[in-house]
């Protein structure tokens, strides 16, 4: 059996996009059944945010009707384009204009509580049921995976990687759908408004798409290993507290204070460069959206100058720069924050991935009450396959019968008890019981 430590390490590297955010397809397909459960308040989730997307989309246009229709010198003629509304008065048309826009970021926010109340209620649920599914697979798991594996790392899956999947899920997952999506629709619009400066807006993605993903490669690969030395960390001062009479009895304790210390220097620095990574990130984004909204407004003037287009539709094109300054500065963050909580998911696909060596056969059938009838028959076993400690052991306990085990230690008296109760399964032959 294979430790929890190389087997991580035999995971793929990611070769494309889809695998840039690291395992996030086959977190979702392991998941699926518990996801399938959640499916109306996942469907009330999107509805809400598509209905937030909308009205996000919506929010600036009442200001680009009061700037192209009230704040212009010939009032009546743009007015009388608008047969709707042309029969009111500026100030009465600014009230509308106002209120209008108070209702949309009201019905927005609405839309966006009840988005993201859906959200954490399925992820709540979805995980609650893994980590019930985690806590009993560990259960489980043969003795053999157990001696190898570190309690305080299996303390750390069960607990904080779960933990931080539920988080990230609410507070960056759902944001950041909401924001590509929001970004997406705001192309859109700027397109249909006038095409070249939506062209100059959005030339400068494909930069924001590669630099995002190379960092996001170098963010998870640092994120793994913090993950591996908080796992390292825990398991440390479990096993100590655990044996704490042996470490008093022994004065262990320098011994034990400096090995800890070491691995937390090392957790420090590992996150510190995660934090580092995800930083630089934010500021290379935060660059190119101050710079392409430069440039949209340099150009944007010029064409207004030309009445190529209006005071209003230029409005719309800096409010939606503005709009989505934040949400593309942010973005860099959800994807470090993802890319955590990915490597939390792997984690713990590690463990529900492991198959227990001693295992029903699949035509197994439920034991009799035994009488007390033992007999090894031709029994070899060995903890690892080329080390054999037990060979050829034959003997036969009838019920009622008396036997004693005696021996130096490690003679085997503890592992023939093992084969007895099935906690590992013999190399060759096998215990009879009736």
């Amino acid at each position: 059996m294979p430790s929890l430590d190389s087997s991580t390490k035999k995971r793929k590297k990611p070769k494309n996009i889809k695998a840039a955010l690291p395992g996030i397809s086959e977190i979702l397909r392991r998941f699926a059944p518990q996801i399938r459960q959640q499916q109306s308040l996942l469907i009330m989730s999107f509805l809400g945010l598509m209905t937030e997307i909308a009205l996000h989309l919506l929010q600036p246009w009442p200001l680009k009707l009061i700037f192209d229709y009230i704040l212009v010198p010939d009032f009546k003629t743009k007015i009388a384009e608008l047969p709707l509304i042309s029969g009111f008065s500026p100030v009465t048309l600014v009230t509308i204009f106002s209120f209008s826009l108070i209702g949309i970021v009201a019905l927005r926010s609405f839309a966006a509580y009840y988005s993201v109340y859906g959200m954490a209620l399925a992820a709540s649920n979805v995980l609650t049921e893994v980590r019930t599914e985690l806590y009993s697979h560990i259960q489980r798991l043969s003795l053999s995976f157990h001696s190898k594996a570190k309690t305080g790392d299996l303390i750390t899956r069960v607990t904080s990687d779960i933990d931080k999947i539920r988080e990230v899920t609410v507070m960056a997952l759902l944001p950041l759908i909401a924001n590509s999506l929001t970004i997406v629709g705001m192309i859109a619009v700027m397109f249909w408004l006038h095409w070249e400066l939506a062209v100059i807006a959005v030339a400068l993605f494909p930069l924001f798409i590669f630099l995002t993903y190379r960092f996001s490669q170098r963010i998870r690969n640092v994120v793994k290993s913090h993950r591996k030395r908080e796992g390292a960390i825990a398991a440390s001062a479990a096993e100590s507290i655990s044996a704490i009479k042996i470490v008093q009895a022994l004065s262990l304790q320098d011994m034990l204070e400096e090995t800890f210390a070491n691995e937390n220097r090392r957790s420090l620095q590992t996150s510190v460069k995660v934090k580092k990574l995800s930083a630089g990130l934010e500021r290379v984004v935060e660059l190119i959206v101050g710079f392409a909204t430069a440039l949209v407004l340099w150009r944007g003037v010029h064409l207004v100058l030309k009445n190529y287009i209006t005071p209003g539709d230029l409005l719309i094109f800096v409010n939606y720069f503005r709009i989505a300054f934040k949400p593309m500065r942010v973005l860099a963050k959800y994807v470090g924050q993802i890319t955590k909580a990915t490597a939390s998911g792997e984690r713990i696909l590690d463990i529900l991935d492991r198959v227990p060596e001693v295992r029903d056969s699949r035509f197994a059938i439920h034991t009799p009450p035994l009488r007390g009838h033992v007999k090894f028959e031709n029994v070899s076993f060995g903890y690892e396959p080329e080390k054999i400690i037990l060979q050829d052991i034959n003997f036969e306990v009838i019920p009622g019968q008396r036997i004693a085990l005696v021996g130096a230690s490690g003679g085997g008296k503890s592992t023939l008890s093992s084969l007895l109760l099935r906690l590992y399964d013999p190399t060759v032959g096998g215990p009879q019981t009736n």
